[in-house]
């Protein structure tokens, strides 16, 4: 048992490597663009509102500011929200994260159907300054009901799950993945994960059954034992009652 959770936590280790390196070429500056979607971030600065035209600002306060009167002029500016959330995310910080979090969420409200930004948004869930795993998981199914066939998504729902110690979600999502990406570039790790964790499973359903099992057969002698001690005491009291007259 021991063994196999040393193994488990090593191929935990690189599978984490593995999806840091897939993941990193994926995302547009706040971690949106799953497989070339995405947004060109330099068309939400080509003009402003009124008859000036201002450059590109460097940094993100102004990025923030440019962004936040074009949002004004169109709240459900898509590109603006998406372009918003990166400026945000650039600052740092837990607030600031949350805060790019929350215009994500507000592109989910326009357009739900955006897997990219799922993505992007359960990143922020899981960063250090956030850390807030049960709502990652939530954005991650929800991003599984969008686009059912991006094995991506599943193999990251999967890495979370097991990091959390949901073993049973973790091998729902990983099957799925190997199902839709077989020959994928991290399928041999997730499949011996799986093998793995399905084995560690099925050894602690067993000691779990065992071990009722004996509690049952313990239970059951000292109820016989009391019976018995119940009978005897029984006899000798009409014995010396017989005695007696």
């Amino acid at each position: 048992m021991l063994l196999d959770r040393r193994r488990i936590n090593k191929w935990a280790k690189w599978i984490a490597i593995g999806l840091a390196v897939v993941f990193a070429g994926g995302f547009l500056f706040m971690g949106v663009g799953y497989g070339g979607a995405g947004f060109n971030i330099s068309e939400a600065f080509s003009s402003c509102a009124g008859k000036e035209t201002v450059a590109n600002p460097e940094d993100p306060e102004g990025k923030i500011k440019l962004l936040e009167d074009q949002l004004a002029a169109n709240p459900n500016d898509v590109t603006v929200l998406i372009a918003l959330s990166s400026a945000y995310k650039e600052l740092g910080g837990k607030d600031n994260l949350l805060k790019a979090a929350s215009y994500l969420e507000r592109v989910l409200s326009v357009d739900p159907n955006r897997s990219e930004v799922y993505l992007g948004l359960a990143n922020i869930y899981l960063s250090d300054e956030v850390a807030d795993y049960a709502k990652a998981v939530e954005v991650l199914n929800k991003a599984t009901q969008v686009d059912p066939d991006n094995p991506e998504l599943f193999l990251k729902l999967g890495l979370v799950q097991r990091n959390r110690g949901n073993i049973s979600a973790a091998l729902l999502a990983w099957q799925r993945y190997l199902v839709l990406a077989p020959d994928g570039e991290l399928a041999d790790l997730i499949r011996e994960q799986v093998e793995l964790l399905s084995k560690n499973a099925t050894t602690t359903t067993t000691g779990v059954t065992t071990s009722t099992e004996a509690s049952t057969a313990t239970t059951g002698s000292a109820t016989t034992s009391s019976s018995l001690d119940t009978t005897t005491s029984s006899s000798a009291g009409v014995t010396t009652s017989s005695l007696a007259q």
